[in-house]
């Protein structure tokens, strides 16, 4: 759970005002293009191009992914691939707050787990049970789950000796820095924990297919993959983001003392590039970034003072092309058109969208890597109908940059609800959180494919369900003082019904008496019935061109 203390949303709800001719691509004055969105607070400046100079943007600017996947997850400058996030101040989840009380829940539903393995006979007693942690942060659940199973081994209980005997904790995360607060936070457990890297959207690439016999546990792992940023239009074209990013001129030159000539000449380089290839070699006062330089600046900038107020001086536009340029979106698409048609056909206007490509890698890889074992997913989010829900914001942002906004200022600015629940993505890259609702119906459906079954699926409250873990008092430490002061609010919001969920499925073969000990599941299905006849039709429509979405045969020439 990622609880702001303040919450910023610097947004810019308006269309840029360049277009680009197909001769000679020439930067024109033109009035803004209006979109008609449901949630169109959701775009942030952007640049309508002609379709001549569409495939061209690949080529020199990063889909929103990448640069989500850049300003978070890249070794040297990223929020988690640098270690600069901070678990206590920049925000908080349940693990951290609930310590060591949630991860004692998570601990005894893995142990019934293995106890049905045994029983099945899918475990022997001489193989090693795995837990296997992707995305595991300072590595907090992982010290409450083996200091639990620890304690347990030495009751009277003799399933607990032997479940501890065959454990084995380890954290796969893509930072080595966070690996090594991990490994020095958990070390005192021996040779039952370990720590290593590994990038959760592919599995396989760290754990070989077939090798796991286990639980693959994640905590709020899939809303912090990186994400592509789609509108669909009501008639069911599909656009997808790219990010342009810049610097006002006079703070390139402040930028440009600090950094080595090879990236001044690597900057300047491509912003001619950029004004050659986009506004016909108009000057501007904006020096336009490449991904790649972009990246080189950034990397350059790391060691400086002045890191921080650089990053902010960053200037960001979105340019919006057909989705059919990215093959594996196009086929996303394709897949689950139906879905996305009847979300349209309700809604006579169009839908900013989030599409979550490392969630589908991750439960596809977890399967293949899983000889018999479940994954136990908890996180936050929701079905297909709330994912497409009308004008309901799924991106958030969190850390110190927002943290320090004022809210009141942006109330009584005017600002919408809705509005208010997003988070701006280009607001101080690199030095916050960027997190997307997870789609459990995608989840489980990927999952199908990959031969899981869905065991369970509810509010993470069910966490408890069956435990005896109780959470009507504080843990205190040593002097006797409640080890957090956020403990009574935090389980008072862990017991209630929500959008944290908590998702259980099971490697077929693994146990078929298996049944999760709570007796209020929710439902992973969609819910058609409610359209008309015409909406009916309409969606058949949608659905027949979001299904011709495919990557063109060849580029358009440039």
């Amino acid at each position: 759970m990622r609880i702001q203390m303040g919450h910023l949303l610097k947004r810019f709800v308006f269309v840029g005002t360049i277009l680009l001719g197909a001769a000679g691509l020439i930067l024109e004055a033109q009035a803004p293009k209006v979109r008609d969105l449901r949630n169109a607070w959701e775009l942030h400046q952007e640049l309508e191009i002609a379709p001549g100079a569409q495939a061209a943007v690949k080529d020199y600017f990063p889909t929103f992914l990448e640069y989500q996947d850049l300003v978070m997850f890249h070794p040297k400058f990223g929020y988690y691939g640098s270690g600069r996030v901070s678990f206590t101040n920049d925000y908080q989840t349940f693990p951290i707050v609930l310590a060591p009380l949630f991860g004692h829940m998570v601990a005894e539903q893995i142990f019934h787990m293995w106890e049905g393995m045994r029983t099945a006979g899918t475990l022997a007693d001489n193989e090693k049970f795995t837990i296997a942690e992707f995305g595991p942060g300072d590595g907090a659940m992982a010290e409450s789950i083996l200091e639990y199973v620890e304690q347990k081994s030495t009751g009277t209980d003799a399933r607990w000796k032997q479940f501890a005997n065959q454990v084995l904790y380890i954290c796969y995360d893509r930072s080595p820095a966070l690996n090594n607060i991990q490994r020095d936070r958990n070390k005192r457990f021996g040779t039952r924990f370990a720590a290593r890297v590994a990038d959760a959207t592919n599995p396989n690439a760290t754990i070989p297919p077939g090798s796991l016999k286990g639980v693959v546990l994640s905590n709020e792992l899939p809303d912090a993959f990186s994400v592509h940023k789609v509108i669909l239009s009501p008639s069911g074209t599909a656009e997808v983001a790219y990010v342009v990013p810049s610097l006002p001129s006079k703070d390139w030159q402040t930028i440009r003392r600090l950094v080595s000539s090879d990236v001044v000449k690597a900057v300047e380089a491509d912003d001619l590039a950029v004004e050659k290839k986009f506004f016909s070699g108009t000057a501007n006062p904006i020096v336009y970034l490449t991904q790649k330089s972009f990246i080189a600046l950034l990397e350059n900038l790391v060691p400086k003072k002045e890191y921080e107020t650089s990053a902010n001086a960053l200037e960001f536009q979105e340019v919006y092309v057909p989705a059919s340029l990215i093959p594996d979106l196009a086929a996303h698409l394709r897949r689950n058109a139906s879905v996305f048609a009847s979300a349209l056909a309700r809604n006579p206007r169009g839908l900013v969208t989030y599409v979550n490509p490392g969630a589908e890698s991750f439960i596809q890889g977890s399967a293949q890597a899983l000889k018999s074992g479940y994954i136990l997913t908890i996180d936050y989010g929701t079905t297909w109908d709330g994912i497409l829900a009308e004008d309901a914001a799924h991106f958030r942002t969190y850390g110190p940059v927002h943290r320090a906004a004022n809210l009141t200022n942006l109330v009584d600015a005017g600002a919408t609800p809705q509005e208010v629940s997003t988070s701006d993505p280009y607001l101080g890259p690199t030095l916050n959180d960027m997190t997307t609702d997870v789609n459990f119906s995608l989840l489980a459906a990927v999952g199908q494919l990959a031969g899981l079954k869905p065991i369970y699926f509810g509010s993470q409250r069910a966490l408890q369900t069956g435990t005896g873990v109780s959470l009507e008092k504080a843990p205190v430490d040593k002097r006797g003082i409640a080890i957090s002061e956020k403990f009574y609010p935090w389980a008072s919001d862990f017991v209630n019904p929500g959008v944290y969920k908590v998702f259980v499925q099971q490697k077929e073969g693994t146990d078929p008496a298996y049944r999760y000990p709570d007796a209020l599941p929710e439902s992973l299905g969609l819910d058609r019935s409610s359209l008309t006849e015409a909406e009916r039709l309409r969606a058949v429509e949608i659905e027949k061109r979001l299904t011709g979405v495919a990557a063109p045969a060849t580029a358009p020439a440039r």
